[in-house]
This record gives C-alpha cells, sequence and structure tokens, in this order.
C-alpha cells in the first residue's frame, strides 16, 4: 500500500474518530435523559416496537452492502460509465424495497402487534405510532443507500463525520423537548426522531447530487445489471436475515416472556454495544474501500494482508475500550443511568462485551469475502447457524434458563461462524493459515492475556467508583501500550509505526 492511500486511510479515520467520540458521548447522555423522560417501560416499547421494521431492514441491509462493493468496484476499474448505471440500477432496488417495506409493515407488523406483543393495553396506541414513523423512517433509509455508498466508495468521511455530530446534538435536543411536553412523551418521541431522520436523509441527496456526477435517478434496462446486484445480494438477504432474526427476533422472545422492562436493559445493553462498534466500523469504514479496490486491481497479497491488519486493528481498539468498562461496568452503569438501572442491564452488557471482542474480526474478515464477491456459501451456512440462535434461546427460556442464556447462545453461534467462514474464504482466494494464526490470532490473545493481569489485582483490592475507574484505566492503558507494541505488532509493523514518529522528531530537531 502507497504512502497516498494510507494518508487517505488515515484521514478518513481521523475524521471519523472525532465524530465517534463526541457522537458517543453525547448519545450515552441522551440514552439517560430519554430513559428518565419515558421510563423503563415505555424505553422498552420503543426499543422492541421499532425493532419489528428493523426486522425488514435485512433487505436494505444486503442491498447496500451490493451497492457499495459495486460502486467501489467500478471506481477502482475507472469505469464512470458502468459507476453511473450501477448507482441508478441500485436506487431503482432501493425504491422498489422500500415499497415492500410500507406493505409489509402496515400488514404484517401491525397485526403482529396487536395479536403477539406483550404491550400494556394503554400503550398500544402509542406502539402503533411508533410503527408507523418507524416504517416512514426506515423507506428514507431505504432510498438513502445508494447516495450513502457514493460516499463511502469515494473515502470522503469527512460528511459523516460532521452529519454525525449533528445527529447526535438534534438527537440531545429531542430527548430535553420530551421533557418539557406534559401528553404523550413516547409518541412525539417517536415523532421528532423521525421527522430529524428525513431532514438528514434529504441532506445526503442534496450534497451527493451536485458532488458526484453518477448520483442521479434514471431508469436502467440493463437486465445483467440488475442481476448482478440481485445475485450479489440475493445471498447477503438471507446472511442479513439470519443476523436480525437472532438479534430482534431475541428481543420479540424476552418481550413475550418477560415484557418490555426487559426489552429496556436488552436496548441499554445493545446501545453500549453500538457505542463500541463505531470504533472498529469507523477504522473499517475508511479501510473497506481500498481492499476492495485491491482485489479490483488483482493485488490479492495485499488485500489479505491489509485484511488481517484491520483484524488485529479492530480487536487491540475494542479490547482497549472494553477492560475498563468490564472492570467497572456496574459504576459505569449507576453512574450512567443513575437509579433506573432496569433488572439484568448488568449481566446482558457483560456477555455483550465479549461478544463484540470477537465480532471484531468477524467485521473485518467481513471486507474480502465483500471483496471477493463470492457469499453464497458463507451466507448459507453461517445464515442458517444464526437463525438456530432463536428456536434455541426460546427454549432456553422455556426451560426457565436465566434470561441472559440467549446471549451466551449467541456468543458460542458467531464464534463458530466465524472458523467457518475463515475456511471458506480461503476457497476462494487462499491465504496462509498460519500467517492468520501467528500474526493475528495469537498475537491478539496473547496482548491481551498479559494485558489483563493488573486489572485483575486492581479489581480485586478496590472497592468500586471513581477511584478504581481510575487508576484501573491508567495503569492499564500504559502496560497495554507497551504489551500492544512488544507483542501485538511484528518487527515490520512496529518499524511502520516509528518511521513516522521519528520523521517528525527529527524534522523538529532541524528547525
Amino acid at each position: 500500500m502507497d504512502e497516498n492511500h494510507k494518508k487517505s486511510i488515515a484521514r478518513n479515520t481521523t475524521f471519523l474518530y472525532i465524530r465517534m467520540f463526541v457522537v458517543m458521548a453525547v448519545t450515552f447522555y441522551t440514552s439517560r435523559v430519554v430513559l428518565h423522560a419515558l421510563g423503563e417501560i415505555d424505553y422498552g416499547i420503543y426499543d422492541v416496537v421499532g425493532g419489528i421494521v428493523m426486522m425488514m431492514t435485512f433487505i436494505n441491509g444486503s442491498l447496500a452492502a451490493s451497492t457499495s462493493r459495486f460502486l467501489t468496484y467500478e471506481l477502482g476499474r475507472h469505469d464512470h460509465r458502468k459507476l453511473a448505471d450501477t448507482f441508478a440500477a441500485a436506487l431503482n432496488l432501493h425504491i422498489c424495497a422500500a415499497l415492500l417495506v410500507i406493505i409489509i409493515g402496515e400488514t404484517v407488523g401491525v397485526w403482529f402487534l396487536y395479536n403477539h406483543m406483550t404491550i400494556p393495553p394503554d400503550k398500544l396506541n402509542a406502539a402503533f405510532w411508533i410503527l408507523q414513523f418507524s416504517i416512514i423512517t426506515t423507506c428514507f433509509v431505504f432510498t438513502q443507500v445508494p447516495f450513502n455508498a457514493s460516499i463511502i466508495s469515494h473515502e470522503n468521511m469527512s460528511v459523516f463525520a460532521f452529519v454525525g455530530l449533528y445527529e447526535a446534538f438534534s438527537r440531545l435536543a429531542i430527548a430535553f423537548l420530551i421533557t418539557l411536553d406534559s401528553g404523550d412523551r413516547l409518541i412525539l418521541y417517536g415523532f421528532l426522531l423521525m421527522a430529524n431522520s428525513v431532514l438528514v436523509q434529504v441532506f445526503y441527496r442534496f450534497y451527493t447530487h451536485r458532488k458526484y456526477p453518477e448520483c442521479r435517478m434514471r431508469l436502467i434496462r440493463d437486465r445483467q445489471l440488475y442481476k448482478k446486484l440481485l445475485g450479489y445480494s440475493g445471498w447477503d438477504i438471507f446472511g442479513n436475515t439470519a443476523i436480525v432474526v437472532q438479534n430482534q427476533g431475541l428481543n420479540i422472545v424476552l418481550n413475550i416472556f418477560y415484557g418490555p422492562t426487559l426489552n429496556a436493559a436488552r436496548a441499554i445493553a445493545v446501545q453500549i454495544q453500538t457505542g463500541l462498534k463505531a470504533f472498529i466500523t469507523n477504522f473499517l469504514m475508511a479501510v473497506r474501500p481500498r481492499v476492495v479496490k485491491l482485489y479490483a486491481e488483482k493485488k490479492h497479497g495485499q488485500m489479505y494482508r491489509l485484511t488481517f491488519y484491520g483484524c488485529k486493528i479492530s480487536f487491540f481498539l475494542m479490547l482497549a475500550m472494553i477492560v475498563p468498562i468490564a472492570f467497572n461496568l456496574k459504576f459505569l452503569l449507576h453512574t450512567w443511568l443513575g437509579n433506573d438501572v432496569p433488572p439484568y442491564t448488568q449481566a446482558f452488557a457483560s456477555i455483550i462485551l465479549c461478544i463484540i471482542l470477537m465480532e471484531s474480526f468477524h467485521s473485518a474478515y467481513l471486507m474480502a469475502f465483500h471483496a471477493i464477491g463470492r457469499i453464497k456459501t458463507g451466507n448459507l451456512i453461517c445464515g442458517t447457524l444464526m437463525i438456530c440462535a432463536l428456536p434455541v434461546g426460546y427454549l432456553c427460556l422455556r426451560l426457565g434458563l436465566p434470561p441472559y442464556s440467549i446471549f451466551l447462545v449467541i456468543l458460542a453461534i458467531n464464534i463458530v461462524c466465524q472458523i467457518i467462514s475463515w475456511q471458506i474464504v480461503h476457497s476462494y482466494v487462499s491465504y496462509s493459515y498460519r500467517q492468520l494464526i501467528v500474526t493475528v490470532y495469537l498475537r491478539c490473545f496473547a496482548t491481551a492475556a498479559v494485558s489483563v493481569i493488573a486489572p485483575l489485582i486492581i479489581s480485586a483490592h478496590m472497592p468500586d467508583g471513581w477511584g478504581k475507574l481510575v487508576a484501573l484505566t491508567a495503569v492499564f492503558e500504559v502496560i497495554y501500550a507497551i504489551v500492544l507494541y512488544m507483542i501485538g505488532f511484528d518487527r515490520s509493523e512496529r518499524e511502520e509505526l516509528i518511521k513516522p514518529i521519528m520523521a517528525k522528531l527529527i524534522k523538529k530537531a532541524h528547525r
């Protein structure tokens, strides 16, 4: 990878991380305000009812992956005519998907809400309107995907950074607004979030229309292009369906057995997951287009080297955040939410932290899968295993196992899927198993094992509180940086890390 590409990834990652730190801080504070304003019941209703529509977004996720992959691929080939045709065809497909969401949401969604959800009778009207707002929001998000995919393909991440900041602070403003309302706060909250989301989508469309010439709506009659897009996304739809069934399906199972209170606990735990995953999502968003372009240029060795590097960095970023949180989780939850922490929140969050750590590898190697474009076998096998989480989780709760058992099921299935996926991608474009195991997994797990020794000792001798949080975090991060340098990276990677630092020091010394 040349110096310009490194600078591009570094610049884009910087933009995304500046946004992430601010957005995450504001979002977590917003959750506290919303939970206080709505209460556990309404907060859980918003999460689980919105989840009905979320179950339909597997179509959107699949088409989004297909769109981003093919737009980036055509950019790598420098075929501008094909790029414009691909964008227009993708937009037409997303419009059709949005119409499908309306049909399913207004029929199956409404029926399921009134016949199978555990919702207090006096909250059914509010739940109905939350469903309507979610359907409208989802339709706008569906049709927006090709525009966002175009921004990502052009590696222009600063736009996401600025818009992300607006979204975070506007959600905080909405949270404070609903505290002033004396009526049904749940309905007002859903409406304001919908209106804000629509405003953001309109901005993205205006920006891309002005910035990129290919972002135009046209009727494309190229059946082969539609077939290629749908052929790729068809199996991705199955894979994304599996993820949604695993997550939102189990959320509904929790609702059936325990009601909206545990949905609120799950929503808080998942928000921690979303905030932490932003660390790797932003990094990989900057790296992913480069991986696809390397494959388009048939530079398979460089593609895998960047993929393996992405796996390690993703894991290291997660570990840096997860260890201080895991050892101070109870204190952090009560500091964040006050006395309104729903039951089982700590148990859910603890297991989710382990899931995030393992998914850091998964999110990175998916770059290679999508770059190669052959996703049928992986989605078929792993998707089937993920769907199995729903009946297994239901059986666990039916047998009287604790609610957090469903998250243990997810963790076990994700680990199995990861092993299988590496074998499948190797069968398409081969790589060295030894290099993967030694340079990625052994270095990551060895770094983690050595780094957590000090936090274990501190946690055993200090009570929960700010003193423990500050001391543990400071000691861990210092030790972690040393261990990361000595064990986490190999010699060539250490040299790449030192070179820019030494160059800057020499430059300053000559001044």
